[in-house]
């Protein structure tokens, strides 16, 4: 990217690079890599990453919350199976309860 003094006079270096930073958070939503989105704004993955990282990290954060709320209202809706998935993944349930005292060895006689 160009860089500026002061005064705001060009300091020389490259052109400015001036990309829509909405189409950046919509392709990070939708969880294209780095490198996907770079090839689509037609920059390299370096200069992406440098210049526009917090709108990479805007989009994926938009992205899994919109994924999370869908999942929720499937879950609403009565869908057993992402019920669940939601109770293994947030409430920590398992298929198998873990009874930690059925690892303890049985008592031993001679």
């Amino acid at each position: 990217m160009t860089t500026t003094d002061k005064s705001g006079k060009n300091k020389g270096g490259r052109p400015a690079i001036r990309l829509d930073t909405d189409i950046i958070e919509n392709l990070a939503a939708i969880h294209c890599t780095n490198r996907e989105i770079a090839e689509v704004m037609g920059v390299s993955v370096d200069t992406l990453q440098r210049n526009f990282p917090s709108f990479l990290t805007k989009g994926k954060a938009q992205g899994k919350v919109k994924l999370r709320r869908l999942q929720w209202q499937l879950a609403s809706e009565g869908n057993a199976t992402m019920q669940i998935w939601l109770g293994k993944n947030i409430l920590k349930q398992k298929d198998q309860p873990f009874d930690p005292e059925d690892t303890q060895p049985l008592p031993w006689t001679d």
